[in-house]
């Protein structure tokens, strides 16, 4: 708390500076002078100088930190006469008012040509593209990202409805787990960015590069075709408004971290950066699988001996994280044509550490209404992850209906995890004592361009190309345990190594994993406006016909080695450290040597090849004002091909699916007034395997203690989506809506319970169906017109909340599993609410946020192994934020004020419930986090 209260003391003892500065403010309404109306998006400049603002959607506009004194100030507007307005007297620390008419220039009207850009990225932008949108739709805009300490699209979606966040980076829609989502990138699908399952990791994409935000609910011929939960299109900036140079730069502090003495082991020169310099490497010239395992001859044993030898901890302190960030933005012409860059550069380096609790137990007794524990952890877990991105973004304003973007995006991330863990296992009277030393480097870029050519008004074509490149490198996962007699503190702890030639991947083992996927896309589109139904040529009642085609060929291969220490003459080692136990010296081929032996199965490389391609036709038909259609169908070919081999035999697994689907969607709203509407919607929608799920590789869970496979025998579910949903829009940036959805699955992918000889494994089938049905509110008002109290009218409030249940029926196949319960990673529940504060006449504003999610199957069960619960907690986020001039921005927040503990829960009893009964399975907290930044413009 001392950290927190000095904190919050430095930020407003610098706010308290700008007190001084001789600046005053400008505000007023712009309205036309024969109408009477609010003009939306009218200049309003200081004379001289490039300091001026827009008007709002109520013709109101607000110039802070203006120089006291005399100014002349120009209101201007497409199709308007220029109003200038002299002798502008500024007084300091007061505000001017400035409420006046302009006068349409009628004479100049037929000569306006513009070439520019809708703005897209402000709250009523963005609520106005909702509401105009054919499905049911919600959203989130720069300008409302900016009011938080989000750092990334992972933070940033969290504030949808609908929507939460598991292992904080990957998005569950209506309580959907990650695989029923589509994410577009720029309108080009994103590859995956893990191994094991279908899902995007949205931390990879820095909130300040994003312009908006949309989340597509429900089904249409021009969406992917493979969803349930929901389409996630993510837009990245690419029109800015005129020439800066930014440059951000903030330091954080998380309780339980900072400064603590935490322990890591030794990496590469290259790790600040997101790379391995080849520390981790395999040797050079290392052989193939069969020369390794000729056994401990004289070439091998000098091969085993080059492997890096760093298996000591190191013991330091935990700095603060810190993050940086450059930004450029620039207009200028080329010819005719005007061309618009956003370039940035972002930079972080974070650490974490949490003691984490593990319970494992026996079987439970209904008499004694508990269960004796069988293990207990204390892990260690301490990581420090780095990150740097890259964008660059052009736009070529070729002319009024010529538009071509170039987006690029780079990111390398980087984890490096040590695990310690300590306990005891009292099934086998053991205190035990292991480790764990990871690193994973993923890159990844994505890379569109596309076009918007309008040839007619009443045509526009739209074509996009894309590229996408993923590499996950996991190189020299060292993990390896050591134990002693339970209760026998005097005999130090022994390192197990497997007493015959044949390797454990859970003892003193070393993993090698790389992936890499290539996506490359291509779109093309058209749109025809009509006048049909007797509505003449007004522009909200033309008919929109449409037509596309969507190409993309996916190519994945993966491949993994793994190599364990074995002493096959049992020789007695004595109570060593890691680094003296695993010396070049011990490995040998003497009889009491050590030596490598190389465990990598057949099943531990896989290829994998997806082509789609589809094509759709569709229509908006506006049979009135009140009532308007959207239909269309979708036809998708896909064909999935995936080749590995059986462990064990060897025998070849050739995966090839090639499927053809129509999906046919409709969209019907009903508008009882230009402020309300209600919208129906159904879907027919696909589900594929992913890769990973098809794959027979089987991966261990260092962490949980489980194994996963893929089942190449995996079907494609559908699902029948059916929604409901009621609008209302009080004023352009206010929504109230109310929706409920139901969703019908037809083999549902989900995961299956197998035991094996060395502990349980899970994989994936298909079960027989699945149910999803909810409800969803969102509130987004202003305090404006509530009261004539300045306070109060600075005052937003954002709310929104789920409630879903849901059911699935998993079949005969899922052996001792209940054949019903709720699906996998699904919340009943989800609330949402934010605070928001905004003194525009002082460049300050306030925000405070909450979120919370129900409880949610986390790992499931059978009649044997309980199903474990990831259970709720509260998070609250306070942010500051103080404008210093045009140019200074100070930042300041504490997030997860409330700390409280991530919980997993397991139903003990059996009994699909959590009560008092039922028991902890893993606790641990992360820490508040403060942090104070800036960010100046130059």
């Amino acid at each position: 708390m001392l950290q927190r209260s000095t904190l919050i003391f430095s930020i407003l003892s610098l706010f308290s500076l700008s007190l001084f500065a001789q600046t005053g403010t400008i505000k007023g309404t712009i309205k036309d002078a024969a109408t009477q109306e609010a003009i939306i998006g009218a200049n309003v400049v200081i004379e001289g100088t490039t300091t001026g603002a827009s008007t709002d959607v109520e013709g109101n506009f607000i110039i802070q930190k203006v120089a006291a004194g005399t100014h002349t100030v120009l209101v201007s507007y497409i199709s308007y006469k220029t109003k200038k307005i002299e002798n502008v007297r500024i007084e300091p620390d007061k505000t001017t008012l400035i409420n006046t008419a302009i006068e349409e220039d009628v004479d100049q009207l037929q000569e306006v040509v513009v070439v520019g850009a809708r703005q897209t990225n402000t709250e009523v932008a963005v609520i106005t593209e909702i509401k105009r949108a054919e499905q049911v739709a919600v959203g989130i805009s720069a300008q409302q990202i900016s009011r938080s300490l989000d750092r990334d699209a992972s933070q940033v979606i969290r504030r949808v409805p609908g929507i939460s966040i598991t292992d904080d980076r990957f998005v569950l829609v209506r309580g959907l787990s990650e695989r029923y989502n589509a994410v577009m990138l720029n309108d080009v699908l994103t590859p995956s960015t893990e191994v094991d399952v279908k899902s995007f990791s949205f931390d990879i994409i820095p909130s300040s590069a994003i312009d908006r935000l949309l989340i597509f609910k429900s089904a249409a011929a021009d969406l992917p075709g493979e969803f349930a939960g929901g389409v996630i299109k993510i837009y990245t900036k690419t029109i800015p408004d005129g020439n800066s140079f930014t440059f951000g730069l903030s330091t954080s502090y998380r309780d339980g971290t900072t400064f603590k003495d935490v322990t890591s082991y030794k990496g590469g020169k290259l790790d600040w950066l997101g790379f391995d310099d080849g520390t981790r490497a395999l040797p050079d010239n290392f052989p193939r699988r069969s020369a390794v395992n000729q056994g401990p001859t004289e070439s091998n044993i000098a091969l085993f001996r080059a492997f890096p030898q760093y298996f000591n901890i190191k013991n330091s302190s935990a700095m603060p994280d810190l993050r940086a960030n450059m930004g450029l933005t620039r207009r200028f012409s080329l010819g005719n044509m005007e061309v618009t860059n956003i370039s940035s550069v972002n930079y972080s380096n974070t650490r974490q550490f949490a003691d984490i609790n593990q319970y494992r137990y026996l079987a439970f007794d209904a008499n004694q209404q508990r269960s004796d524990t069988s293990q207990i952890y204390n892990d260690k877990s301490y990581s420090e992850n780095v990150r740097l991105g890259v964008m660059s973004n052009f736009g070529f304003l070729i002319s009024p209906t010529n538009k071509i973007e170039f987006r690029n995006l780079f990111n390398q991330i980087s984890t490096k995890e040590t695990i310690l863990r300590t306990g005891a296992n009292s099934e086998n009277s053991l205190d035990i004592n292991n480790y764990a030393f990871r690193y994973e480097s993923k890159s990844l870029y994505s890379g569109q361009i596309n076009g918007t050519h309008n040839p007619t008004d009443n045509t526009t074509i739209k074509w996009t190309g894309g590229f996408a490149y993923t590499r996950r490198d996991e190189p020299d996962f060292r993990r390896f345990s050591s134990s002693r007699p339970r209760g026998q503190e005097e005999m130090g702890f022994r390192i197990d190594v497997p007493q015959t030639a044949n390797p454990s991947l859970v003892q003193a083992a070393r993993f090698y994993s790389e992936l890499n996927e290539y996506v490359m896309t291509g779109s093309g589109s058209i749109e025809k406006k009509l006048s049909l139904f007797g509505h003449g040529d007004e522009e909200e009642l033309q008919s929109k016909f449409r037509a596309g085609v969507y190409v993309e060929r996916k190519t994945r291969d993966f491949s993994a080695r793994w190599f364990g220490y074995v002493n096959p003459k049992n020789t007695e080692k004595p109570n060593l450290s890691p680094e003296e136990f695993f010396a070049k010296d011990n490995i040998s081929a003497n009889s009491d040597g050590l030596y490598l032996a190389e465990g990598t199965n057949f099943d531990d490389s896989y290829d994998a090849q997806n082509l789609l391609t589809a094509g759709y036709v569709g229509a908006y038909l506006p049979f009135s004002r009140k009532l308007n259609l959207s239909a269309g169908f979708r036809v998708e070919y896909n064909h999935q091909q995936l080749q590995s081999r059986l462990r064990g035999s060897g025998a070849a697994v050739d995966v090839d699916n090639p499927i053809v689907r129509p999906l046919p969607s409709v969209n019907l709203a009903y508008n009882f007034s230009n402020f309300a509407l209600v919208r129906l919607a159904y879907g027919l929608t696909l589900n594929r395997p992913e890769f990973r799920e098809l794959a027979p590789f089987s991966y261990y869970d260092f962490v949980y203690d489980v194994s996963r496979t893929g089942n190449p025998n995996l079907k494609t579910p559908s699902i029948h989506n059916f929604d409901a949903r009621f609008e209302w829009y009080p004023t352009d940036g206010e929504i109230v809506s109310i929706g409920a959805f139901y969703k019908r699955f037809n083999n549902p992918i989900e995961t299956v319970v197998r035991y094996a000889g060395s502990g349980t494994s899970f994989t994936y089938g298909n079960a027989d169906q699945a149910t999803s049905i909810g409800a969803e509110l969102e509130v987004r008002k202003s305090f404006r017109n509530l009261s004539g109290i300045p306070f109060i009218q600075n005052i937003t409030l954002l709310m929104n909340a789920s409630l879903i249940k849901s059911e699935v029926e998993l079949g005969s196949q899922f052996v001792g599993q209940d054949n019903k319960r709720q699906l996998q990673g699904q919340s009943p529940y989800l609330v949402n609410a934010g605070l928001y504060y905004n003194d525009q006449d002082n460049g300050f504003q306030v925000n405070l946020l909450y979120n919370v999610i129900g409880r949610r199957i986390f790992q499931v069960g059978d009649n044997l192994t309980p199903t474990i619960y990831e259970m709720p907690r509260n998070v609250i986020d306070l942010n500051i934020t103080k404008s210093i001039g045009d140019r200074l921005e100070i930042r300041a927040g504490i997030q997860d004020l409330l700390n409280q503990p991530f919980r997993l829960i397991q139903d003990s009893n059996l009994d699909s419930d959590i009560t008092g009964v039922d028991e902890s399975y893993q606790k641990y907290r992360r820490g508040s986090y403060s942090t104070l930044g800036i960010n100046y413009r130059f």
